[in-house]
């Protein structure tokens, strides 16, 4: 012990500058690391732990692919005040992320490293730590060879489900699961990801809306605008409605968070969670609530996948929850909503939605819905896991104009990037009368008009000819629309790099007519037929070889009667 107390070890400081503490002047965080001291000493406290007096907003940290994924803590005084999980780089360094730790600024951090995290090489990844006022590589950031250029994807990090979608006083509001410590993501420590727009185009990402707290990560849900002050939370709160996930007990509850500055920062509910289903539901399977107002009865209602199905509950406050009904099938993030048919307003029905594009038709009296349909799909197309492309979609609340417009994660990882995965473009969901019957469908919102270069058009078109001009167009973005003529039995065949997207048949269109239309960006392409009667979702080559977008026609008698294609615009403004 005499030994112990007597060791001097040396840390690293913020200023690079070499610090001598004795071992009692060491906090021991636990017995483990205090036999690893004394066995040691050397090694295990030197790369435990750094300190940082903070004057900058971001902490820059590199990342390697194949490094363990380790948790660390941020302490300030000796409180915990953050963990978070990271393949911090101890040999070369793949990528950056960062931390906003605007909150520190003035503060002295304690930046500390599990017990297993030791050796020369621990301490020089915690010592490549730095801090700036800007990220690392924030001079290419949204120039990167393998960034989409019209689909939003976060700055670093991972990202998943839609959460909440918004529209509010002038500006509308994206929020997401986001994992932004690294593209391998871990579920234990989701944050509410944040971005806002004016237009729907034009995306600026923000300060995440929610991180871990004692309940647990936050995981997926809704958001709405208290008009009446239901929660007491203010007139016109915006209201975060979401899962908590505790990662020990694995148990799963609802909360709520409000804003009452347009959504620039958020409070949770000192009386969170709101809703405990575990032991009714038989399961800790109850997650990703979608919360609104329903007019007729005046009262909240929450869609809540549980264990098997969606569960609908009813509440005056916000705060108080009480079960009505369940309808067993369909999975995870559920969207409920109202559309006419065919454009008439006095002529409605609901739609229930589930994670992938899998919906229901029916009837929905504020408690009970009632299903009129089979499971249906608008969308279809797997990524290269076989898993549904297309998932999680969320419709955006309080629409000034009544639209109703969906925003859907798309399951695709480029490559090489410090970001994963990808929002699908915006679309607007109309619900029409088809031969099969009543169907959901989705194009794309008429904002993309604000991404499209100039035109160039040509009518009466073979396969041939249409090639030529695609081909003229190279790699950028595209959005390409034609209209063709297809001979009874013939197909139109749309490929990319030589893979085909899809095939469309004669039969699928109006005597053999149809309008086309497909957007191509980077890492994906999404083909819409006649106004969303199909969509379809496909990752495609992210290294381009040569071929691009062609099309093929069987016989000599389907012809193009006419193709526009234009250049599309990067959505990505100079970085705020």
């Amino acid at each position: 012990m005499h030994l112990l107390l007597m060791l001097r070890l040396v840390i690293s400081n913020s200023n690079g500058n070499r610090l001598l503490l004795t071992a009692n002047q060491l906090r021991l965080r636990s017995v483990t690391c205090f036999l690893a001291v004394a066995f040691c000493p050397a090694i295990s406290l030197l790369a435990q732990s750094r300190t940082i007096h903070i004057t900058r907003r971001y902490l820059n940290i590199p990342v390697e692919r194949e490094s363990d994924m380790r948790i660390f803590e941020i302490r300030v005084g000796g409180i915990q005040k953050r963990e978070f999980p990271v393949q911090l780089a101890e040999h070369a360094v793949d990528y950056w992320i960062f931390l906003d730790v605007s909150e520190f600024k003035g503060s002295t951090i304690t930046l500390t490293g599990p017990s297993d995290f030791s050796g020369p090489s621990a301490q020089a990844a915690l010592d490549r730590i730095y801090q700036a006022n800007q990220i690392e590589g924030a001079a290419t950031l949204y120039k990167e060879s393998n960034r989409p250029q019209f689909h939003f994807t976060v700055k670093r990090g991972w990202s998943n489900d839609v959460n909440g979608p918004i529209f509010l006083n002038g500006q509308y509001h994206l929020f997401w699961q986001a994992f932004p410590f690294g593209i391998k993501w871990d579920t234990d420590f989701m944050y509410w990801g944040h971005a806002v727009s004016k237009d729907l185009i034009h995306w600026r990402e923000l300060a995440p809306a929610l991180m871990v707290d004692k309940l647990g990560s936050p995981w997926s849900g809704s958001s709405l605008v208290d008009h009446n002050n239901d929660g007491g939370w203010g007139k016109d709160a915006l209201v975060l409605i979401y899962t908590a996930f505790d990662r020990i007990s694995h148990k799963q509850v609802q909360c709520v968070a409000y804003s009452t500055d347009n959504g620039a920062t958020f409070t949770r509910y000192v009386g969170n969670p709101v809703l405990d289903s575990n032991r009714e539901a038989g399961s800790n399977d109850t997650r990703d609530p979608k919360v609104f107002w329903y007019e007729p009865t005046r009262h909240w209602v929450m869609v809540l996948f549980e264990k098997d199905g969606m569960t609908f509950y009813t509440s005056a406050d916000l705060k108080t929850w009480a079960r009505k009904s369940h309808l067993k099938g369909l999975h995870e993030c559920p969207d409920l909503f109202e559309l006419p048919i065919d454009g008439d307003k006095n002529h409605k029905k609901w739609i229930l939605h589930g994670g992938s594009s899998s919906y229901v038709i029916g009837s929905f009296d504020g408690e009970i819905f009632t299903a009129e349909s089979p499971d249906l799909h608008y969308a279809e197309g797997k990524n290269a896991r076989g898993a549904d492309l297309l998932y999680a979609a969320q419709s955006f609340a309080e629409m000034p104009d009544g639209r109703r417009v969906q925003l859907a994660w798309g399951r695709i990882q480029p490559e090489g990037m410090p970001f994963n995965q990808m929002m699908l473009f915006p679309t607007e969901f109309k619900l029409k009368t088809t031969k099969d019957g009543l169907r959901l469908q989705a194009t794309p919102i008429e904002e993309i008009a604000l991404l499209r270069g100039k035109a160039r058009a040509w009518s009466t078109l073979t396969a041939a000819q249409a090639n030529q001009k695609l081909g003229m167009a190279g790699f950028m973005p595209l959005d390409v629309k034609l209209q063709v003529t297809l001979s009874n039995g013939d197909e139109l065949a749309i490929a990319y790099e030589g893979n085909t997207l899809t095939t469309i048949h004669s039969a699928d269109l109006e005597n053999g007519r149809g309008q086309v239309e497909v957007l191509i960006d980077k890492c994906v392409a999404e083909i819409f037929v006649d106004g969303g009667v199909r969509y379809i979702v496909r990752e495609i080559a992210q290294t381009a070889r040569g071929q691009g977008l062609e099309l093929s026609l069987g016989q000599k008698t389907s012809i193009v009667n006419h193709l526009e294609i234009y250049e599309m615009n990067s959505m990505w403004k100079p970085l705020e």
